[in-house]
């Protein structure tokens, strides 16, 4: 990744500062997560930051505001970071996804209403994790987050129709020293970008430039630190600069219009949003032990979740209140041992007050061993109060927001005015939410909080409850340009081409932390950008330059393409407007389509001049063909066909070639993380105790890793990408577990299932041609005769086992064959040891993880998710509930990517 400072540019500077395929302004968790979404993708993006690698006086000064609302914090820095990462260097890294009722139009919120709904989000929500090194994306905030840690709820629960649970979960930066540190975007942000992306600190933007119309963006203008003025060209401009800026620079550009771009119905600065937050009750330290335990803090595989409470649908449409949630606020004592310990990690104890801390800590630590590793909770602290938070949505208000001062900054540029109301509805939700909340917690065994003097009173807010560094709402979507900014996509009403992403875009503000969903809006802006813009690049091959765009649809080789994954392909290649050529070993072919001419193949039998008839005049080939069940036919269909059919296309010209391999290829491997350049199968000879699997599916290993060889040794202009997938399910797959005997349901249920969807294994098919086709832009990847090798999987995720989803099936449809009781892991190892006759200390399939990390660091992300073929599986259980059927004996094998084709 490029990298600029303006301070040390004069002049005009390097060309990547003239123009740009796509302009990001600022780089906090919105515009890190969306340039990093928009790397390897050959579109030329320029990062613009107002900041530095460090913090500064004069960056800091640059976030003056003028307040004439209600009392905000008086240091800026607190709640707005100037600098590279931006707010994420201040915030306190909670996430969680929002509610349905935050989606909703409700007839007691008025401006309330997104619009799109939640099932929208999902599979945008479960792509941040790598963002925000999380251990889930969603399913976690409410009764589902038990299931996903492995515990049984508690019997103590809340009136359902009063109040919910809700979690919290925490970011977690893996690479940092200290084990909780949250994910600070600025640390990353140079490594996980691609060449192609340029990041300019020190560029403060002063105002977008239109085309003469006004209705297309045509430049922005920013400044360098030491005043000198510029001019980025582009057709593409995300703010991403938090919910004050990003309504200050759009009313500061108004060259074209004195009221500023995107601003022709006076919505631009309305609805400011933030959260009240604050203490509605406290409780004695002395008797909160098991309060503490059961509101506080869980650990789930060494990340961190809190537990809180949230009101109900249905108390919130009865009563007309908005949303809200309560949880335990700790104030921690100045002789805390874990912060004591931080410090000493970090280098920077405070002596002799931490040593101290730390000796008169140890029957603290010996506890927090317990509840850490055993208990899996958060670690015991040393508290000096525990309160009752709340933290409440507000009502979106017109009259609650930004417009321009008088003042003006170092660059001349007028000082955003903030106008920030709170309103009665907010106070008489908050007050609400501590009466359920104090009434509930007694009736399930706990001690009640002692209301706050505000509380009792029936008085307004404290003026200790300011702003928590959420502004939202100032530049809200809608569908109706007169009652919003920006559309669903993000772009300005009537401006093509000008974006804007964040929490300054949501319509209501939830009653969560808003991260979580803003790195979602990012991605999904990421994606709708990327299908959308072209970039203008060639990709410089051995056999001359490639264009990135062709005049015509290029012609597309899929093999087996009436397999599971097969027929998805087909669909979304067509969709995308190639031309489809189209193999299947049936006699009968299926009915043609317009695009789509098929070929009736066996390729078993395919003499050499066959394969060149087939990938002739074709860009592409997406092989997918193989044999799974017949041992015999293996080694040709999947070794041979393949290495003949690489040759045809060196021999075609074909520029981009896409095997669809298996992650049987690494057997049962010594080690339990198999990573894409982990041991693999002996491909020369049968060596049993390679793998603890069914002859036939361990020749299935072998075969496919023959064919991924032979690409190898015949790659020379062709550029190769190989796709390891783990178990590839639809929705009818996955519905299939009703049909499993009980014993089988009984042995497996605890097994890591591996599940991946067929349509996100499609969508990473298309994708990897698609980058072969026009060049990532990433050292090497822009070769001919490369060959790259990606595990597609979700094995990231937690707890994916056969077991969760078999509880998901029961509650939807009561049918007892769902409720299985889970034996222990070691007896299903020791069942394969005695049925394959094989005692060994490698690791079934079931104990191993295939991480797709590889892949998402290229670039890839997963639309859909297994989150969404769950649900699909389960609308078909309850649709086709039936009565049980009669046990049969069946094997579990893992067998993926292949299809049964009849190749």
């Amino acid at each position: 990744m490029p990298m600029i400072d303006l301070l040390g540019v004069r002049g005009d500077g390097p060309t990547a500062l003239a123009e740009c395929d796509v302009c990001i302004v600022g780089t906090g968790p919105a515009g890190a997560t969306l340039a990093q979404e928009l790397s390897a993708t050959r579109l030329r993006v320029t990062v613009l930051e107002s900041g530095d690698g460090e913090r500064s006086e004069p960056a800091d000064r640059l976030n003056d505001i003028e307040n004439v609302g209600r009392p905000r914090v008086p240091d800026q820095w607190s709640v707005r970071n100037r600098i590279v990462g931006g707010s994420s260097h201040t915030w306190g890294g909670r996430c969680a996804p929002f509610d349905e009722i935050d989606y909703q139009q409700r007839s007691w919120v008025p401006g309330s209403g997104w619009p799109f709904g939640p099932e929208e989000m999902e599979p945008y929500l479960d792509r941040t994790t790598s963002h925000l090194g999380l251990a889930v994306g969603t399913g976690f905030s409410d009764e589902s987050f038990w299931s996903i840690a492995g515990r049984t709820p508690p019997a103590a629960r809340a009136d359902p129709s009063l109040l919910r649970s809700f979690f919290w979960q925490f970011s977690r930066d893996e690479e940092e020293s200290y084990p909780f540190e949250y994910v600070r975007f600025g640390r990353s942000l140079a490594r996980r970008l691609g060449p192609d992306v340029t990041l300019v600190t020190g560029a403060t933007v002063l105002r977008v430039l239109p085309s003469e119309p006004g209705d297309a963006v045509s430049a922005v203008e920013y400044v360098a630190p030491d005043g000198h003025r510029r001019t980025l060209r582009t057709g593409t401009v995300v703010l991403a600069t938090g919910g004050i800026e990003n309504a200050r620079i759009l009313l500061s550009s108004d060259s074209t219009s004195p009221a500023g771009l995107g601003n022709d119905h006076d919505q631009v600065g309305r609805y400011l949003m933030d959260h009240p937050r604050g203490p509605v009750g406290s409780f004695d330290v002395a008797a909160s032990h098991e309060l503490l335990k059961r509101l506080g803090r869980y650990n789930v595989r060494g990340h961190l979740f809190r537990a809180g409470l949230r009101l109900s649908p249905e108390v919130q449409q009865a009563e007309g209140l908005l949303n809200c949630a309560a949880w335990l606020g700790e104030e921690l004592g100045p002789d805390d041992p874990w912060d004591a310990l931080r410090r000493f990690i970090q280098r920077k104890p405070a002596l002799p007050a931490d040593a101290l801390a730390l000796a008169k800590g140890v029957p603290l630590f010996v506890r927090g061993l317990r509840d850490y590793f055993v208990d899996r909770n958060g670690i015991p602290r040393r508290f000096q109060a525990v309160t009752l938070l709340a933290m409440v949505e507000q009502r979106p208000d017109p009259e609650s927001r930004i417009t321009l001062g008088e003042r003006r900054d170092a660059f001349g540029i007028r000082l955003p005015r903030v106008d920030w109301r709170i309103h009665p509805d907010e106070v008489r939700t908050m007050r609400r939410t501590a009466e359920i909340v104090g009434q509930q917690l007694v009736a399930m065994g706990f001690p009640a909080p002692t209301p706050a003097a505000w509380v009792l009173e029936g008085g307004d807010l404290p003026a200790s409850f300011v702003d928590v560094a959420h502004p939202t709402g100032t530049t809200r979507m809608s569908v109706d340009p007169r009652q919003g900014v920006v559309d669903s996509d993000g772009q300005v009403h009537g401006v093509r081409g000008l974006y804007v992403t964040g929490s300054s875009v949501f319509p209501t503000v939830g009653h969560c932390n808003p991260t979580q969903m803003i790195v979602a809006m990012a991605i999904r802006l990421a994606d709708h950008l990327k299908a959308k813009a072209v970039p203008v690049t060639t990709l410089t091959t051995r056999g001359g330059p490639v264009p990135a765009r062709r005049a015509e649809p290029a012609t597309v080789l899929v093999t087996g393409g009436t397999g599971r994954i097969g027929q998805v392909v087909v669909a979304d290649l067509l969709e995308r407007g190639y031309l489809v050529r189209c193999t299947t070993s049936r006699a009968s072919l299926p009915e043609p389509v317009p695009g789509l001419e098929w070929r009736s193949v066996d390729f078993m039998t395919a003499a050499a001049g066959d394969y060149d008839d087939l990938v002739h005049g074709c860009s592409a080939v997406l092989h997918l063909a193989a044999e799974i069940g017949k041992q015999d036919r293996m080694p040709t269909v999947n070794g041979l066909a393949t290495r003949l059919l690489a040759g045809a296309a060196e021999r075609a010209g074909v520029e981009a070639f896409v095997y669809t391999s298996t992650v049987s290829v690494y057997g049962s491997g010594r080690a339990r993380t198999m990573t894409e350049d982990a041991p693999t199968l002996t491909v020369e000879d049968d060596v049993p105790g390679e793998y603890l699997a069914m002859d036939y599916v361990r020749t299935y290993g072998r075969t496919k890793l023959a064919g991924e060889r032979a690409i190898s040794e015949v790659a020379e202009r062709t550029r190769y990408t190989v796709l390891r997938p783990t178990v590839v399910v639809d929705e009818q797959g996955l519905a299939a577990i009703q049909d499993w005997s009980r014993s089988k349901r009984v042995l497996a249920a605890h097994r890591h299932a591996h599940h991946v969807y067929v349509r996100d294994v499609s969508d990473a098919l298309v994708w990897a041609m698609e980058r072969s086709l026009r060049g990532s832009g990433e050292a090497g990847s822009g070769e001919a005769g490369s060959v790259e090798t990606f595990n597609v999987s979700e094995d990231h995720l937690a707890a994916p086992t056969h077991a969760a989803f078999l509880r998901k099936a029961f509650d939807a449809t009561g049918d007892p064959r769902f409720k299985v009781p889970v034996v222990p892991g070691a007896v299903d190892w020791l069942h394969d040891i005695v049925r394959f006759r094989q005692p060994t200390l490698r690791n079934p399939l079931w104990r191993m993880r295939f991480p797709a990390d590889k892949l998402a660091e290229a670039g890839f992300r997963a639309r859909y998710g297994m989150r969404r073929a769950e649900a699909g599986a389960l609308e078909l259980l309850r649709q086709q509930h039936r009565p049980p059927l009669v046990d049969r004996p069946d094997d579990l094998v893992l067998v993926s990517a292949g299809q049964r084709d009849g190749t």
